[in-house]
């Protein structure tokens, strides 16, 4: 058994080197084969979403169109209500048998992976995450289908990368060529696809990563076109902005966005807050879900599924002033629950939609205020769409791009750049976070903001850089005992245990010197006596930057480190020596990214 084992270790170590010696001799051109090979994985995996997304509708609802805003209201209370409870249950049957995780995966769990797991993404979570997702889209679900296909597009791009064994930069490349092709492929936008994938994910514009990641996206791209046709995925009128001196009116729009984005955001968390408390495990949620969904869909339709239909009535301002109102509250419930009770997982969608509500909405207002100067309510449901879902996904360039690819509009570009900046600002700064995705992981504890080395350092843990080399000695122990102990020690230092094997402090080369040449009698100097206080220690599942944190708070040369499951045992020592040398190779990993 263990040569069996040895032998494949060898064989995957020999590919390795085999993949690795091939790139070094001609990088770009291996470089751009994968990528040409991740876009078009990732392409056919989103047209598989959504293709089975529309057969959970025609079985659901009775339609095969994506469009289904004039086609809801002639549904059945008891059609609705079947179709999103009856969803809400299959997909509790894949989380208790087939996912580890008990959720669908979107794109705060692909950052989590990019920046914490070293891109470990599990192959059959991401595929029954994306069918669980597609399910929910295609029962009711006021969720997202662009999450879903990211976090796809990200798990098969590990899995590529781990079967043909390649290096950790060429991995982290493809990482972000499977997000721009999901994002590509998805929205039939090829350039807010690898801006997307630069500035949410990766975090970084690399020239090196930059060309795969585009032929990435293309690829995806022209093959998304080929089986769904080239044009925008909302075709809108030809909208002109009347006067610049209605910029101040986008500007508020920015401002009013802002707030929206805000409440959708403290919504999300507080429904997920409330179904936490409820007496129910994870897996059994998406029904009670379903059912509070397909209720508040009984009266207000329009909100159900990916609501690509609604946005695009609300852009070619066909929605009356009322019912955009409604929909607004509607649209913001049945996200929140959607998200909290685990029935569909993406927030891109949604806020796109109601982005556009509100933009329709205010340019209602304007006109009304304004009727000679002010421009047609659907251009403000643009510029809202993008102002709106900018400050909810932390994105504003990729978000520009996105709303120029969709409505293919470069008119209202001015305007959605003044509303998109003004309500990026004030939502950073009153919800202290630059997207819902890394709110989203503060609340697992979890620190995805900060500068690229910051990132690096997080996915290195402590276990990695410790080492065993390290002496302990009980409280009673006698000084000539600790001496030798001490001399003959590679770190020239041992640690003090209690009784319980708690750590009571630590000897270095100056506490014994010190206590050397003290008036205090040696005979009756212990461990105890000369130790230096050390009520502060490291787990082996630490990160470098918590490390590093610690070492800079108690200005120590070693710390212990403790077992994670048993926090009475030591098992390692990381010096300051080795803890700088780990960050100097994060720098200098950073600068190579």
């Amino acid at each position: 058994m263990l040569e069996k084992e040895s032998s494949s270790n060898q064989q995957s170590f020999l590919s390795q080197m085999q993949i690795g010696k091939y790139m070094n001799v001609n990088g770009k051109t291996i470089g751009i084969l994968f990528a040409v090979l991740v876009g078009a994985l990732v392409a056919y995996a989103a047209i598989g979403i959504r293709f089975l997304i529309h057969i959970a509708q025609l079985y659901s609802l009775g339609t095969f169109s994506e469009n289904i805003y004039d086609f809801v209201d002639t549904l059945k209370w008891w059609q609705i209500l079947g179709s999103t409870v009856s969803g809400g249950l299959i997909i509790s049957f894949i989380y208790f048998f087939f996912m580890s995780e008990k959720k669908t995966g979107a794109i705060a769990e692909v950052m989590e992976a990019y920046t914490y797991k070293n891109r470990k993404m599990n192959i059959k979570d991401g595929i029954f995450s994306a069918i669980s997702a597609a399910i929910a889209l295609g029962t009711g679900s006021g969720a997202g289908r662009e999450g879903p296909v990211v976090h796809l597009g990200a798990t098969l791009s590990v899995w590529v990368s781990d079967k043909l064994h390649l290096p950790p930069k060429m991995c982290r490349t493809l990482f972000g060529c499977g997000v721009a092709a999901a994002i590509s492929a998805s929205f039939n936008a090829p350039i807010a696809g690898v801006f997307f994938a630069l500035e949410v994910i990766l975090g970084h514009y690399a020239l090196h990563a930059f060309a795969p990641i585009v032929i990435s996206s293309v690829t995806a791209a022209i093959i998304s076109r080929i089986h769904f046709g080239d044009f925008p995925a909302f075709i809108i009128p030809d909208y002109q902005i009347i006067s610049f001196y209605e910029f101040p009116a986008f500007l508020v729009l920015g401002f009013i966005s802002a707030i929206f984005a805000m409440i959708i955001t403290k919504s999300v968390f507080f429904a997920d807050d409330m179904a936490s408390k409820l007496p129910f495990p994870p897996w059994a949620r998406p029904p009670l879900g379903g059912l509070a969904v397909g209720l508040i869909a009984i009266f207000c339709p329009y909100i159900l599924g990916v609501g690509y239909g609604t946005t695009d009535a609300a852009l070619k301002n066909i929605i009356s002033f009322d019912l955009l109102c409604i929909l607004i509250i509607a649209k913001i419930a049945v996200t929140s629950i959607s998200l909290a009770f685990r029935y569909g997982s993406g927030i891109f969608s949604p806020s796109l939609l109601l982005g556009a509500l509100v933009g329709g909405a205010f340019g209602f207002i304007i006109s009304l205020i304004f009727p000679e100067q002010a421009s047609n309510s659907g251009l403000y449901a643009i510029v809202g769409m993008g102002a709106v879902s900018s400050a909810v996904l932390g994105a504003p360039i990729s978000t520009i791009l996105i709303i120029f690819e969709l409505t293919g509009d470069y008119q209202i570009t001015l305007a959605l750049m003044a509303a998109v900046v003004t309500a990026n600002m004030i939502t950073n700064h009153y919800l202290e976070s630059s997207s819902f995705f890394h709110l989203q992981l503060k609340r697992k504890g979890i620190d995805h903001e900060g500068s690229r080395a910051q990132k690096l350092s997080r996915q290195i843990i402590v276990q990695n850089i410790m080492t065993n080399d390290f002496a302990v000695v009980v409280t009673d122990t006698d000084i000539e005992r600790v001496k030798n102990l001490i001399l003959n020690s590679k770190n020239n230092s041992l640690f003090v245990v209690g009784d319980k094997f708690n750590i009571r402090g630590i000897i270095t080369l100056n506490e014994l010197r010190h206590s050397l040449d003290s008036d205090n009698e040696i005979e009756e100097m212990n461990a105890d006596k000369i130790c230096r206080q050390q009520n502060f220690h490291l787990s082996t599942n630490d990160t470098l930057e918590q490390a590093i944190y610690l070492f800079k708070q108690t200005g120590e040369d070693f710390i212990a480190v403790l077992d994670d499951n048993d926090l009475t045992k030591i098992v390692g020592v990381l010096s300051q020596v080795e803890l700088l040398r780990s960050y100097n190779k994060v720098l200098i990993e950073a600068e190579d990214l």
